[in-house]
């Protein structure tokens, strides 16, 4: 698997579960070893970083989750005091 096709799996993976993912499930997913997995993951944060993206990957403890970053918490707030219609 090449390096971009594991950072879309990867960042597919953190998208879909919506909460954290441990790197080994991650690792066994993509079919890589734990510690290639991390430095693909480190390599995709520091890029969110440098594109000034929207949402940024968290490390907790042994997981991994992809979140907003928190200072556009206000657009969430927006979009969620709308009403239905």
């Amino acid at each position: 698997m090449e390096i971009r096709e594991a950072e879309a799996a990867i960042e597919a993976i953190l998208f879909a579960v919506g909460d954290s993912v441990e790197l080994e499930k991650i690792a066994k997913a993509i079919e890589q070893d734990s510690e290639t997995t991390k430095k693909i993951i480190y390599h995709m944060m520091e890029r969110y970083r440098e594109e000034d993206r929207g949402i940024q990957i968290m490390e907790l403890e042994d997981s991994y989750q992809l979140c907003t970053k928190k200072e556009l918490y206000e657009y969430l707030i927006r979009v969620a005091k709308q009403p239905r219609q």
